[in-house]
């Protein structure tokens, strides 16, 4: 399956993994293993410059390391400070999924699965260096994307697949500049569902999934703080498929707080793409938190831009539980004003293979997000429930989710959810309206005398099933 029929299908189940990253969060990259000399009753790093215990049994032999052949007060240091940490994830995604007019024997199946492998090398405190790798296996490479890629959990196209997520030095110049130099996560803004001021990444972050997959964009990062304020100040100098110096790009950025406020600035400039600019805001009114950010590309005579704003309030209605409600709108000035006029571009790139206007969460130009989370519930300690509902105001279509994140037998995370669409639009896959016109140019075709008739289309009309809902479960190991 290719062409609409594939973008369709995989806008509407690419468009429902993981939301729940917004607020319930996921362990963070660089997860931290325990310091051995702490779980002693140690000092976990000793203070620099500290004498060394005078050894009982100093030898000058050579065994081909350099560091042995000088006093064993220097291999007493590299034993005491624990230079290299090893850790890495586990994560199993497996998700059954029901299309419409499909029968439940025929229900669709995903698996994918990802280790990450981390080297995290704290050679001191003013210099770290630090590894991530990733291995993806997705066993059902072979099946079509829209049975594979349900809400956001599909993997790669490849069977197996290894690659770099980040790879990064970090240090600083008299504590004031802070330089991190490789490939590594960034990114700005401060709604939690729609970013349109990512001005870093190249592809957009899906917010459905339980946490962002993306890998890390190769540059220098400069980060000056102005702690006397709170404010911050950043350089980056972009790197990626950069082979001469005048396709470096360059991003500044500033975080200045201004009351109960903070407001960011960001602006890009690289050869070859349009100047971009992107403001953000975050503050707290009351009990509410407010935030907002809009992005805008400067193109040759004209401007485009994109905006989103959203609110949240949290009661902590026990000394341990918290219930968060949150509202979120995205306004897309390019996105298609209707149904009809988004069926209208997906067909007319299916009959001339063009790329698919189908872009998941960005194809209307209105949407609306409601999210409640509860962080441990009554007795559940661990434990987060979430409800969402994502919506297209441009073709009233959309979807819901329940899921539940907690943690079993002290280490197995475990995330189940359950989800289902509405309506005959993006969050479908317009699947309905694309059938008929495929049954049109079937039939079309089948009457025109066979040395007249065009090349098929690679997407059959009774192949076209818009999605009705999944459930899946998730397992999670942080290794």
């Amino acid at each position: 399956m290719s062409g609409v029929g594939r973008a369709g299908l995989r806008c509407a189940t690419a468009t429902a993994l993981a939301l729940t990253s917004a607020v319930a969060g996921v362990a963070p990259a660089t997860a931290q293993a325990h310091d051995e000399n702490a779980m002693f009753g140690g000092d976990a790093s000793p203070t620099p410059g500290a004498a060394d215990p005078t050894p009982t049994n100093a030898s000058g032999a050579d065994l081909g390391d350099a560091r042995m052949a000088g006093p064993a007060t220097e291999n007493q240091d590299l034993l005491v400070r624990d230079r290299l940490q090893i850790g890495g994830l586990f994560y199993a995604r497996q998700a059954v999924g029901k299309q419409r007019d499909v029968a439940f024997s025929a229900m669709t199946l995903a698996q994918s699965n990802l280790v990450d492998v981390y080297l995290d090398g704290r050679v001191n405190e003013r210099v770290r260096a630090y590894l991530r790798g990733r291995l993806s296996w997705n066993p059902l490479a072979d099946v079509p994307p829209a049975a594979g890629s349900a809400f956001g959990g599909a993997g790669p196209a490849e069977e197996v697949r290894v690659g770099l997520d980040q790879l990064w030095l970090k240090w600083d110049v008299g504590r004031t500049a802070y330089f991190t130099l490789g490939s590594q996560h960034v990114r700005y803004g401060a709604t939690r569902i729609w970013n349109p001021g990512d001005v870093v990444n190249r592809t957009r972050r899906n917010p459905l999934q339980f946490f962002d997959e993306r890998s890390g964009v190769p540059m220098l990062k400069v980060h000056v703080p102005y702690e006397a304020r709170g404010w911050n100040f950043y350089g980056l100098i972009l790197t990626d498929d950069a082979t001469t110096l005048d396709k470096l790009g360059a991003i500044g950025r500033a975080e200045i707080v201004v009351g109960p406020a903070e407001v960011g600035l960001t602006g890009l400039a690289r050869k070859g793409d349009d100047p971009r600019l992107a403001l953000d805001l975050s503050a707290g009114v009351w009990e509410l938190d407010l935030m907002a950010e809009t992005g805008l590309q400067l193109g040759a005579g004209e401007v485009l831009w994109q905006a989103s704003a959203g609110v949240a309030w949290t009661w902590p209605y026990r000394e341990d539980d918290s219930l968060t409600l949150a509202l979120e709108w995205f306004h897309n000035p390019q996105g298609f004003e209707s149904e009809r006029d988004a069926v209208d571009a997906a067909a007319k790139a299916l009959l001339t293979g063009a790329a698919s206007p189908i872009v998941p969460l960005y194809t209307g130009r209105d949407y609306l997000g409601l999210l409640a989370v509860v962080v441990s519930p009554g007795d559940w300690k661990d434990v987060s429930v979430s409800a969402i509902a994502l919506a297209s105001v441009s073709d009233r279509s959309g979807l819901v989710r329940l899921a539940v994140q907690g943690r079993v037998l002290t280490d197995l995370g475990v995330e189940a959810f359950v989800a289902g669409m509405w309506g005959e639009g993006e969050f479908s896959g317009y699947a309905s309206e694309i059938k008929d016109r495929l049954a049109v140019f079937e039939a079309t075709r089948a009457a025109l005398p066979r040395e007249l008739r065009p090349a098929p289309l690679p997407l059959q009309s009774a192949n076209v099933h818009g999605p009705l809902g999944q459930v899946g479960l998730n397992l999670r190991v942080d290794l």
